[in-house]
């Protein structure tokens, strides 16, 4: 391969390196390794979103890293520099602090003065008076950018070290001196000398120094006035250049304009990817509580999650504790508390959802069986009935086999609704003893057995379940499968009807219109 001289040599060979991978990885170091520069950005961006979830595919960057390698191994001082900073920043290789080292002090021996600022900068975090030396090394080289380092180590001299600093052919240099002139600033003459510098090192395509003017000119200052269009200029130029809190800012401003939220997400999308925290919170709040499928919220669960991993507390807090979801989303759901509200219970029960949690993923499903916060969907309340069951939530058996017995939301299946309701039975499910009791004593969907039936009822009604109560009193009042006993039926009806069964209360009427005083007493808060 050619000899690479320059940086727009380098860029331009990792674009032929990767300009046809499927892998997103490819364009995320493409991304990271042109911050700064004007390169092929856009197109990198574009690609990265299409391949971003999608299986992984053989990295071309690989090829990049070698033909590199090669260079450097062969005395290329621009190469030992790039590659060093691969190896330190974990740009296409597996970060690497001890052999990124080691090419910065072969570049220097070359005479890279880029690699002697670099390592320069590292010895700093140990030994400053030693780095002020390489620092010191490198500006009688010429290269008047070891200034821009050389001020947090030499501190006595900062202010003519970052003046010196901008004196450099460096877009972060210039606008060093020219944010240190803005915190100095004591008046809007020197504030406004400060911005004008400031938006030359912007231009030159300093992201940080575009991201500043932004901020100036979207909330406004003493010498800016609030101006949207040129907010969304110079925050477009840090998205040019491969800033992801560039991304996140455009990403932000397009979410309050009409009709651009799916584009504004898409930038979201783009600074979440290259591990921009606010930007993957943001986008995270967006998916989770504003999209219309399971799929995006998920998705939007995962990037929140993505944030909180990184530290993000904004994103540990949107997160929040499953446990503490669902105690809230139920007093919303019921009022207790707190004023009623559907929706804010149907959110807080997905959250707890997506974190995995059994008892979120039920009370979600009983917001959708019953339509509140929601639209009302019997087939996703199904699927998530099924999915706490299978996390053994003996509530969500019972509901499943429910479902299953009467064909709400999944196809009418007896057998499997026995199946469900026995699983939810053996965990002592009084409703789903219930259930399981009167299919055996009816023989509805498995075999006829009384006995059997007898005994889950038996169990329910020890719980004292109505339903449970009642029919054990109609199976004493026919006889069937037990001795005919009127006194024990109405024992068990009128009991049931004193926990407000209506079936058992229209009986009691009926057998005794003129009721004793006892059975009085027990229906009488019940008619």
């Amino acid at each position: 391969m050619e000899a690479l001289l320059t940086d727009q040599d380098l860029d331009q060979f990792i674009w032929n390196c990767i300009e046809n991978s499927t892998n997103a990885r490819d364009f995320v170091d493409y991304l990271n390794h042109t911050y700064g520069t004007f390169a092929e950005q856009e197109a990198a961006y574009q690609k990265m979103l299409t391949y971003w979830g999608e299986a992984d595919t053989p990295k071309q960057f690989d090829k990049a890293v070698a033909g590199l390698t090669e260079q450097a191994e062969a005395g290329n001082a621009l190469a030992m520099f790039h590659l060093g900073r691969w190896y330190r920043l974990g740009y296409g290789v597996e970060k690497n602090d001890d052999i990124g080292l080691g090419w910065y002090r072969k570049g220097a021996e070359a005479g890279s003065t880029r690699c002697l600022i670099n390592l320069a900068r590292y010895t700093a975090l140990t030994d400053e008076p030693a780095a002020n030396v390489l620092f010191q090394k490198a500006a009688d080289m010429g290269d008047m950018y070891a200034h821009c380092y050389w001020a947090d180590s030499d501190k006595d001299h900062y202010d003519k070290h970052l003046e010196l600093g901008a004196q450099a052919d460096d877009a972060f240099a210039k606008y060093c001196y020219a944010f240190h002139l803005n915190k100095l600033a004591q008046s809007d003459t020197e504030k406004q000398h400060a911005l004008d510098l400031i938006k030359k090192a912007a231009e030159l395509g300093e992201a940080s120094a575009c991201t500043f003017v932004y901020y100036q000119y979207m909330y406004g200052s003493s010498i800016c006035t609030v101006d949207k269009e040129q907010a969304a200029y110079w925050i477009k130029k840090a998205v040019r250049v491969g800033s992801a809190i560039g991304c996140t800012s455009y990403g932000r401003m397009l979410l309050d304009e009409p009709g651009r939220k799916e584009e504004g997400i898409s930038y979201l999308k783009r600074a979440s990817i290259l591990e921009e925290v606010f930007g993957q919170t943001l986008l995270g709040h967006q998916l989770l509580y504003f999209g219309n499928t399971p799929e995006l919220q998920a998705e939007g669960f995962a990037w929140t999650k993505a944030a909180a991993e990184l530290g993000h507390k904004p994103a540990m807090d949107k997160l929040g504790n499953s446990n503490c979801q669902t105690a809230l989303g139920t007093a919303y759901m019921a009022g207790d508390l707190v004023a009623q509200d559907f929706e804010k219970a149907h959110n807080l029960f997905h959250l707890a959802h997506i974190q995995g949690d059994p008892w979120g993923t039920y009370v979600l499903a009983v917001s959708y069986e019953n339509g509140h916060g929601v639209d009302k969907d019997l087939e996703r309340a199904f699927a998530l009935y099924m999915e706490a069951a299978k996390k053994k939530l003996i509530r969500a058996g019972y509901k499943v086999g429910m479902a299953y017995m009467w064909g709400e939301g999944v196809e009418e299946d007896i057998p499997a609704a026995a199946y469900w309701f026995k699983q939810a039975a053996n965990g002592g499910d009084d409703d789903a003893q219930v259930q399981l009791g009167m299919m055996f004593i009816y023989g509805h969907g498995v075999e006829e057995n009384v006995d059997k039936g007898f005994n889950w009822l038996q169990l329910s009604a020890e719980q004292d379940n109505p339903i449970a109560l009642r029919e054990l009193g109609l199976l004493y009042e026919s006889g069937k499968g037990v001795a005919l006993s009127m006194s024990e039926a109405t024992r068990l009806i009128s009991k049931a009807a004193s926990l407000g069964d209506k079936k058992s209360i229209e009986w009691v009427d009926t057998h005794y219109p003129d009721k004793p005083d006892w059975l009085k007493t027990l229906c009488l808060d019940k008619q």
